[in-house]
């Protein structure tokens, strides 16, 4: 229980410190527009178009369907037990950019997609696996900018993301 109590005091220190950026209107901005840009739609764009376009993009787009198959109803199941009030909820006077999809924070779900699909592209594509995940890390900050998650929850979507690689390979 003392371990939590330091996680959470860490991580409102940190989420604290990511408010500075959030005060800037161009950084809230696009820390918006990435936040947004893994909202999934450009994850299923992505997987259509290699169907279309490239020869293994069939088998990809499964690897990515059977993935997301498997991650959602574990995050879920994560989410509603852990039920980890997001940090615009705890009274930090730090509005957040964004109305969040559900109520909990913890793991950060866009973070574990975002990793899923960077993981998996890198699979079938590797000239694309490094811009994949810099994209992968750039949401992942941005759920923190924008106000909807804490750090951890960010890292906790990240290894939700490793574990379903580990059992998708």
């Amino acid at each position: 229980m003392v371990l939590l109590s330091y996680l959470q005091r860490f991580d409102t220190y940190c989420y604290c410190l990511f408010s500075g950026i959030r005060a800037r209107p161009v950084a809230g901005r696009f820390a918006v527009w990435v936040s947004r840009s893994g909202d999934g739609y450009a994850y299923f764009a992505i997987a259509l178009s290699s169907v279309l376009l490239h020869d293994s993009g069939t088998a990809y787009f499964k690897h990515l369907l059977l993935a997301f198959l498997i991650e959602l109803p574990i995050y879920w199941l994560l989410k509603s037990s852990f039920k980890r009030r997001r940090p615009s909820d705890l009274g930090l006077s730090l509005a957040a950019l964004i109305v969040a999809s559900d109520k909990f924070s913890f793991p950060s779900g866009h973070t574990a997609a975002a990793f899923i699909f960077a993981g998996i592209t890198g699979l079938h594509f590797p000239d694309f696996g490094f811009l994949c995940y810099v994209w992968a890390s750039a949401i992942g900050f941005s759920r923190v900018i924008v106000g909807v998650h804490f750090p951890s929850d960010i890292v906790a979507g990240a290894l939700l993301a490793m574990f379903i690689w580990e059992l998708v390979l």
